[in-house]
Parts: structure tokens; C-alpha cells; sequence
């Protein structure tokens, strides 16, 4: 663990460097040239913020969905409620409306948060059926889907890019504060308050209702837990592929599957990957900034193949 945050310093130090405009390291800290100062903090800073927060929130979230639904294809958009959010923040930027970001983040997650309440509506009475739910998520996707290609086809031409920037996910819109490591931090420490519960109920749900664990209070934990993390994190960067999916799988490689471990593991490699990535989107071909999706996506095909391989 220590070596992640090693390596998660040198990767903010390179991301701090490297741009459109390249910045020696030694002027990170000297003040050498207020034109650099104010790239660094006004803009790559925050941007550094939001992927280390963004890439660490879909990290766990998609950790604790594949416990959820005992599936390891399963990653934090499954169960349709980044559709939810997708579709009210491309909604706004079709209609043209001028709104500050933290309205724009806000009312993407209460959408997606209403999202989760239908979730929980049509998938269960007393008690969260996995299969029920994974199959109502499945479909819920598939109609935010067809509601965000109906925005596509209706809005005018000049706002199709931006909101496709905002598919493929687009940290550009980010902002000088710390909330989001703030709520990064509060949620990681939220999860592996139940690390213990989350090893026992990863060998099934039988396995762990005669190990003592309330399995309908832990599934409801799980679900909420998922939706809210996939919420803000697509609330704030759009729809990021491949990093919930593939960042618990490497984890698991990595350090076993206690979740004492895989937690902060799945925190720190998705922060990394994140932040790599989104340093790649605005440096390769700079001073064009390309969606930070690409680079996920680039990064998680290939690695993916070769943990199925592995495995098989």
C-alpha cells in the first residue's frame, strides 16, 4: 500500500508538468513565472482533485457492485443510475442554460438518486433479489440510453460535442475545491466500516446468512453505497468506462480478496489510473483536449483480456 502512494505522488507530479504547456518541475514550487502559477492552481490542480476523486469513487463503487450482484462483469453503470444522471446533465447543456457547476453537479445526482429510489421501487419488497435487481438495472440502462441518443438526435448541432465530450467523460469543468476528496474520503471510510461483512457475504449470500450477517440490511447498504458514489462521480466527469470494471480485478491480483485491502488498493489504482489518463487526454495532442474515456478505455480493453486469460 505505501508503494501505491508513491507512485499516486509521482503521478500528480507529472500531471501537475505535463499539458499543453509543459512546466518544469522546479517551478511547481518556486513561483517562478505567474503565467505557470496560475495554470497549476487554477487549472490543474482542481483537475488533479476531481480524476483522483472521480477514478477512486467508481474504483469501490465497482468493487462493492460485483459483491452486490456476484458478478465480476458487473461495473458501477449497471445498474442504470449514472443513466439517470447522464441524462438530466445532457439535458441542460442541449438547452442551452448558463448554470453554476455546483447546480449542475447537484441536480445530475438528484436525478440519479431518484433513479435509485425506482431502482429499489420495482426490484423489491421486503428483501433486495440480486438477479431482480441486476436485470431491472439492465434495463433501466437501456432506456436512459434510448432517452440520451433522443437528446443527441434533438439538440442543436453546436451543443452535440460538448455533450459527447461529457459521454466519453470530461474533467474540464472542474473546479478549486476539495469537496470532492472531502466526500471521497467520507465514503472510503463508510465502506470499509463493513469490510468484515463484505468478506463473508463475497462467498454468497447463504454462506453469510448462517455466518449471522443481515444480508437484506447489507444488500440495501451495498446498493445505496454504489449508486450514490457512481452518482457523484458521474455527476462531476460524465461516464468514465472501464475503470469500476477493471481496477477491483487488478486489486484482487494484487493484494487477495480481503476487503481491508481491496478497499484502499481499489481507492489508490483508480485514482492513479484516473489521473494517468486524464494526463494523457490533454497532453498527447495537445493543446486539443481529447475525453479522458479514450484513455480508460485504451488502458482497460487490453487488461482486462489478459486478467480473463490469466484467470483462464
Amino acid at each position: 500500500m505505501p508503494l501505491l502512494v508513491i507512485v499516486l505522488l509521482l503521478v500528480v507530479i507529472a500531471a501537475l508538468t505535463f499539458g499543453s504547456q509543459y512546466i518544469p518541475i522546479s517551478h511547481l514550487w518556486n513561483g517562478a513565472n505567474n503565467l505557470n502559477s496560475e495554470i497549476i492552481y487554477t487549472i490543474r490542480v482542481p483537475r488533479i482533485i476531481n480524476a483522483i476523486s472521480v477514478g477512486a469513487l467508481l474504483s469501490i463503487a465497482g468493487l462493492l457492485v460485483q459483491n452486490l450482484v456476484k458478478n465480476p462483469l458487473a461495473d458501477p453503470y449497471i445498474l442504470g443510475v449514472s443513466g439517470a444522471s447522464a441524462s438530466m446533465q445532457l439535458a441542460i447543456i442541449a438547452s442551452g442554460l448558463i448554470v453554476p457547476f455546483w447546480l449542475f453537479v447537484l441536480l445530475g445526482f438528484l436525478a440519479a438518486f431518484v433513479s435509485l429510489v425506482f431502482l429499489i421501487f420495482i426490484s423489491s419488497k421486503n428483501l433486495i433479489n440480486t438477479n431482480k435487481l441486476l436485470l431491472s438495472g439492465v434495463v433501466l440502462a437501456f432506456a436512459y440510453g434510448a432517452l440520451i441518443s433522443l437528446i443527441l438526435t434533438l439538440s442543436p448541432l453546436a451543443s452535440t460535442k460538448p455533450m459527447l465530450f461529457w459521454l466519453m467523460g470530461d474533467l474540464s469543468f472542474s473546479r478549486n475545491s476539495f469537496y470532492p476528496l472531502i466526500l471521497l474520503l467520507v465514503g472510503s471510510l463508510w465502506a470499509f466500516r463493513y469490510r468484515h461483512e463484505l468478506d463473508i457475504l463475497a462467498k454468497g449470500e447463504f454462506f453469510a446468512l448462517k455466518s449471522g450477517v443481515d444480508v437484506k440490511k447489507m444488500n440495501f447498504i451495498l446498493l445505496f453505497t454504489t449508486s450514490i458514489f457512481t452518482a457523484v462521480a458521474v455527476s462531476m466527469a460524465g461516464t468514465i468506462g472501464f475503470v469500476g470494471l477493471v481496477v477491483p480485478h487488478i486489486c484482487r491480483l494484487l493484494v487477495g480478496n480481503m476487503h481491508a485491502k481491496l478497499i484502499p488498493a481499489s481507492a489508490l489504482i483508480g485514482a492513479i489510473v484516473l489521473l494517468i489518463a486524464d494526463t494523457f487526454a490533454r497532453t498527447i495532442v495537445a493543446p486539443i483536449q481529447l475525453p479522458v474515456g479514450i484513455f480508460t478505455a485504451f488502458f482497460g480493453v487490453p487488461v482486462f483480456l489478459l486478467l480473463l486469460r490469466r484467470k483462464a
